[in-house]
């Protein structure tokens, strides 16, 4: 079997010895020793089934997962129905991948003070209404929420050149894993009135969601702004491209037309 980052799976070393022995150790020291961001996406989903299942090796399933939803934040996130879907995926690692998922959103629940939702487009727009002149200065700006769409943080993009330059993309997946974002809406200011989006622009959204969505997270909505106005480029389906590879094509059908 072939991966998506073209490895291949392999059960047995040349001695005829199961390769799991001594690789959960391994792994579990190598977090010790430097942290999570050595862990490739599925080492991190491994380590966490690896608690659920003794003396097995999992590595092809959590690959297998990951290689299905996208990202570790989709695999967390995705139903009982979507992961027994999954090859190796039994009812006992789809019940320890929900309870572990629904741990996740609860401890954000629990560190989140803010009492604003952003569910839904219309709450969005209220936020950004809300707020006196928009983004500050004209500058765009990154709204961050957590798994139960409460605000966690607003970004100003800084730096000099374009809002979708690589600083930029850099600055953005930095801020939203500092801030323990699951969700991202992006705000686009004008002068006067709502800036309209080229074809370099588009493609830079674009990039932004295949980053953001390597990370675990979903970029749910472009919002350009100016004038009083807000208008909301998924709400208008402008970002067929972003829905269709995000593998959550429900969540952003909530999202419109809650």
């Amino acid at each position: 079997m072939t991966f998506s980052d073209g490895t291949r799976s392999a059960s047995r070393n040349d001695g005829g010895r199961p390769l799991w022995e001594g690789h959960r150790e391994r792994l579990r020291r190598r977090l010790e020793r430097e942290g999570w961001e050595a862990l490739k996406p599925h080492e991190m989903v491994e380590l966490v089934l690896n608690y659920a299942v003794p003396r097995q090796d999992l590595s092809d399933v959590a690959r297998l997962l990951v290689d299905r939803f996208g990202s570790v934040g989709g695999v967390f996130c995705a139903s009982r129905e979507q992961l027994l879907a999954v090859g190796g995926v039994t009812d006992t690692l789809a019940e320890w991948i929900g309870l572990t998922g629904d741990l996740m959103r609860a401890y954000f629940d629990l560190h989140t003070h803010s009492d604003i939702r952003l569910s839904c487009c219309q709450e969005v727009r209220a936020f950004l209404q809300s707020r006196s002149g928009g983004a500050a200065g004209g500058r765009p700006l990154m709204i961050c929420a957590d798994f139960s769409f409460n605000l966690i943080a607003c970004v100003e993009l800084e730096g000099q050149g374009e809002w979708f330059s690589a600083d930029n993309v850099r600055r953005m997946l930095t801020d939203a894993i500092d801030n323990g974002a699951r969700y991202v809406f992006l705000v686009l200011v004008g002068d006067g009135a709502p800036p309209e989006l080229g074809q370099a622009q588009s493609e830079g959204l674009d990039a932004i969601a295949v980053t953001l969505r390597g990370a675990g997270i979903d970029l749910l909505d472009c919002l350009l702004t100016g004038g009083g106005e807000v208008i909301s480029l998924n709400a208008q389906g402008r970002l067929q491209a972003v829905r269709a590879e995000s593998g959550r094509a429900a969540l952003h059908e909530y999202y419109t037309r809650k």
